[in-house]
C-alpha cells in the first residue's frame, strides 16, 4: 500500500500583516486561508515594513531600492511559505493555526490602515494591513464569514 500525502491548496494569502500580540508588541505575519483553516505565519519585524510601499500598478507591496537586513529576512520567510510546507511551519515559534470552526466573528475597520479582529474561542487576533488594499481585507472577511454561515 502506498501512502499519499495530502497537498493543501491555498485559497487566499495576504503578506505583511501586523499582529498585535499584547502589551504593545507587534509582529509581521503572512495569513494563509485554505480549506483546513487560517494559518498565521510569523515572517519578521514591523521595522521591515518601513521599507515597503504599495505599488498600485503591480497591485502588491514592493521593497525600496535600498533594502536592509530586516527586509531580506522578511522576504526569505515569505518565500518559505507554500502549500506543502504549512504544516511544517506550524512547529516553529510564533506560528499559529486557527480552525475555521473556532472562529466566532470577524470585524473589519476600514482604517487607514484597514484593521481586522478575528474572534476565536478563547482568544482574539488583532490584525492591521498597512500594505493591503481594503478590498482584499474585506475579501478575507467574506471568506471567513462564508465559513461561519456553513455551520
Amino acid at each position: 500500500m502506498v501512502a499519499t500525502e495530502k497537498i493543501v491548496r491555498m485559497n487566499l494569502r495576504i503578506d505583511k500583516v501586523v499582529r498585535s500580540t499584547g502589551f504593545g508588541f507587534r509582529k509581521v505575519y503572512s495569513l494563509v486561508l485554505d480549506d483546513a483553516g487560517l494559518y498565521l505565519i510569523h515572517t519578521g519585524s514591523t521595522g521591515a515594513l518601513k521599507r515597503f510601499r504599495f505599488d498600485r500598478d503591480l497591485d502588491r507591496a514592493v521593497a525600496d531600492a535600498n533594502p536592509d537586513r530586516s527586509v531580506a529576512e522578511l522576504q526569505a520567510n515569505e518565500a518559505r511559505i507554500g502549500p506543502a510546507r504549512l504544516g511544517d511551519l506550524l512547529s516553529e515559534r510564533d506560528n499559529y493555526f486557527v480552525r475555521l470552526e473556532a472562529i466566532e466573528d470577524v470585524v473589519v475597520w476600514p482604517g487607514p490602515p484597514p484593521r481586522m479582529q478575528i474572534k476565536v474561542s478563547g482568544s482574539d487576533h488583532r490584525l492591521a494591513f498597512p500594505l493591503t488594499p481594503l478590498e482584499q481585507v474585506e475579501g478575507l472577511q467574506r471568506a471567513l464569514n462564508k465559513w461561519n454561515l456553513k455551520r
